[in-house]
């Protein structure tokens, strides 16, 4: 039964005991407004609802709060996951009760989201265009990424004893579909004018960095992450065992299959050998200019993008370039080349991945062996680069030449 007092305040309350044994309050000025809140509640409570009817007021903002610091995550995924929180939730619903979000709601958002350009692009901020329409929207993936972690707050909350709520508005929802993304690679003459560049402007060090990436194909904490000791110089061979994160260096790899040994290229392990002359065994192959890790932003906006935008498939140098009272012609190849066909795209550092494996496909290289080597935890991941494999068409050119013999005219 449910019990109905009237407070010093003058205000009505009533208590009503919940299955647990605690106790839910309602108050208001009315008498008949409490009563039928009492009523309704121990109707719930009779038909199994053990959930308290206040649970589901907490703003989503102090659930996330709680439900992001139990999760058992590594740091990498917990800083990916605040960053899609701040970014793209907080404002939009970290005010919002829980039980107040509706699956309209939710599906509105992920059309708003549809909608955001995206805050970066080829690692210009996205304050630096002049058009904003040459900013990209958000890709289908990063959406589902977005939606993902609202989703799994919410299910947190349903399992919650008693469950914080009922339903997952954010389940189900209908959210662009993620297109077969196009396999993106340097040409072998773009690849050696960003070795060139590279070496230009910040010294052999970054260019034997780049050759590792584009021959090997390790991932940029991978790189960044190699000591030493992980090489073993005699047998030119490497082993997987670091990466470098933004909260730090972590002993151990992405996945299982991560955890790989690689073939060197002589040219590049001669290069890193000079890197190490002189040095503790254990040391960082690779290190940031002021010394100590190398950091990925550092690195992709210092370095990286500045050997892009230098690169000349000409072998000349770039305006940047220019030394004092040197004279050029806008839209010309000379000693200094402005001339627009002579640069090269300009790719994040992750295309010396997909380089690494583009060119070895085109070589004929079985897709297995470039798994092995690059350490995709899923074969299908290594098959987006099969179309490259020069007998990927064989059969279909072979079965073009006999109609065309068989019908002459």
């Amino acid at each position: 039964m449910a019990y109905i007092r009237r407070l010093p305040s003058g205000l009505w309350q009533a208590t009503v005991r919940m299955p647990n044994g605690q106790r839910t309050t309602k108050s208001n000025r009315l008498k008949s407004v409490v009563e039928k809140w009492a009523k309704a509640t121990e109707a719930k409570f009779d038909q199994g609802d053990i959930r308290d009817p206040k649970a589901g007021q907490i703003k989503v903002a102090d659930w996330y709060a709680r439900y992001a610091a139990a999760r058992v995550i590594e740091a990498p995924t917990r800083a990916k996951n605040d960053s899609l929180w701040r970014t793209h939730c907080k404002d939009r619903w970290g005010d919002w009760p829980m039980q107040a979000v509706q699956r309209v709601d939710a599906q509105a958002w992920v059309g708003d989201l549809q909608e955001t350009r995206r805050a970066r692009h080829r690692g210009r901020p996205a304050a630096s265009f002049d058009d904003p329409d040459e900013i990209p929207t958000l890709s289908a993936a990063t959406i589902h990424d977005i939606v993902h972690l609202m989703t799994s707050m919410y299910k947190a909350a349903i399992k919650q004893d008693p469950p914080i709520v009922l339903t997952n508005p954010f389940l189900d929802l209908e959210l662009p579909k993620r297109g077969a993304t196009q396999v993106e690679f340097y040409e072998h003459a773009e690849a050696d004018a960003l070795y060139a560049a590279m070496e230009r402007l910040h010294g052999p060090k970054w260019r034997t960095l780049a050759e590792l990436g584009m021959d090997v194909g390790l991932r940029p904490g991978e790189i960044y992450g190699l000591h030493g000791h992980r090489v073993d110089w005699i047998r030119g061979l490497l082993s997987v065992v670091d990466v470098s994160t933004r909260q730090g260096l972590r002993e151990y790899p992405k996945s299982m299959k991560s955890n790989r040994t690689a073939p060197v290229p002589p040219r590049t392990l001669e290069g890193m050998s000079r890197l190490m002359q002189g040095r503790p065994r254990t040391a960082l192959v690779f290190t940031a200019p002021e010394g100590g890790p190398v950091d990925d932003g550092d690195f992709r906006n210092r370095i990286w993008y500045p050997a892009v935008d230098a690169a000349r498939l000409c072998g000349n140098r770039s305006p940047g370039e220019a030394r004092d009272g040197e004279v050029f012609v806008e839209g010309e190849c000379g000693a200094v080349c402005v001339s627009p066909t002579h640069g090269i795209r300009r790719f994040s550092p992750r295309i010396m991945r997909h380089t690494a494996a583009s060119w070895l496909v085109q070589d004929g290289v079985p897709l297995y062996d470039v798994q092995a080597l690059l350490g995709h935890e899923s074969f299908e991941t290594t098959q987006r680069y099969a179309h490259l494999a020069p007998d990927a068409h064989d059969k279909v050119v072979q079965s073009w030449k006999r109609r065309a013999s068989a019908n002459p005219g």
